[in-house]
């Protein structure tokens, strides 16, 4: 893995946080000249940070949000702790290069599920009981109750706990479950979003309410790969110093698969003819592909 590939640090949690916060940070996700912005995931969950779930929605939004033209600049991950998440988030609003926002996980009905409240103390809001989301909860209950899946229509204290979100958001659809996603606008086209951790409703709300509506109009990165068989990875650190150097505008990074026997170097940027020029340099510094 090249120099310019994605760092991960562990980082002790604010004060009086005793559980740690682990942060990625994808140092490929610079500003870009088309200045659509970067995106930032903030992952919460004691379960992630145990070992006991593995995150796969971090991937799955960072591999459409690159697509989309505005790639994931880090993915924090916190417990389910009022002040590291409140902390996260802040230092996600603080950061002006970021444009999009989504904090996931921790919106459910039981007490462990703070998401909403700190959102609303990260900034400065206040819990309201939103309609929309209350008529969502009624409706889903009375179908549950419906198909014997519980004992009553109305909706109970816990799942109402759903439908207190911050004030000022916008509800948006979730046909997999219960709990609300909601997008805040933070104002100059930036984007607050809180998510589900359940992967089968994240999955499909990133699909179909975050991507087309919220992180169109970026240019998607151009990349390109070149494929070495059989080729020690430690070969190829002065070719890819020679790109480095003169390409600045382009980044590459080395990503071997051992059991293929495989190396994959793959070439990042903005302008395709860049991109492909640097790939032609690579090739005629090391051309046994």
């Amino acid at each position: 893995m090249s120099a310019r590939a994605a760092l991960v640090r562990a980082t002790p949690g604010p004060p009086h946080c005793t559980r740690p916060v682990l942060l990625f940070t994808n140092a490929y996700a610079d500003p870009v000249p088309n200045a659509t912005g970067l995106t930032a995931i903030v992952m919460v969950g004691d379960e992630i940070l145990s070992g006991h779930t593995q995150d796969s929605n971090s991937s799955f939004l960072a591999r459409l949000a690159f697509a989309a033209g505005r790639p994931v600049a880090h993915i924090e991950v916190v417990g389910d702790n009022q002040t590291a998440i409140v902390a996260a988030i802040r230092r996600a609003i603080q950061d002006p290069a970021l444009s999009r926002i989504a904090v996931c996980g921790g919106i459910g009905p039981t007490p462990d599920d703070r998401t909403f409240q700190a959102v609303a103390d990260a900034l400065g809001r206040s819990l309201e009981l939103n309609p929309i989301a209350y008529a969502n909860i009624e409706a889903l209950a009375k179908r549950m109750h419906a198909a014997g899946w519980i004992d009553k229509p109305e909706v109970s204290e816990a799942n109402r706990r759903c439908a207190m979100v911050p004030t000022r958001s916008t509800v948006l659809a979730n046909r997999r479950g219960m709990a609300p996603p909601l997008a805040i606008d933070l104002g100059e086209d930036r984007w607050l979003f809180v998510l589900p951790g359940i992967p089968r409703e994240f999955t499909t709300i990133v699909e179909e309410e975050l991507i087309p509506q919220y992180f169109a109009g970026g240019t998607a990165p151009v990349v390109r790969e070149v494929h070495y068989r059989s080729v020690p990875e430690s070969e190829m650190y002065e070719p890819m110093l020679a790109l480095e150097r003169e390409f600045p505008d382009v980044s590459v990074g080395s990503y071997p698969h051992v059991e293929q026997r495989e190396l994959v170097i793959r070439v990042r940027g903005h302008d395709a003819g860049r991109v492909d020029a640097a790939v032609a340099r690579l090739r005629a510094l090391r051309s046994d592909v």
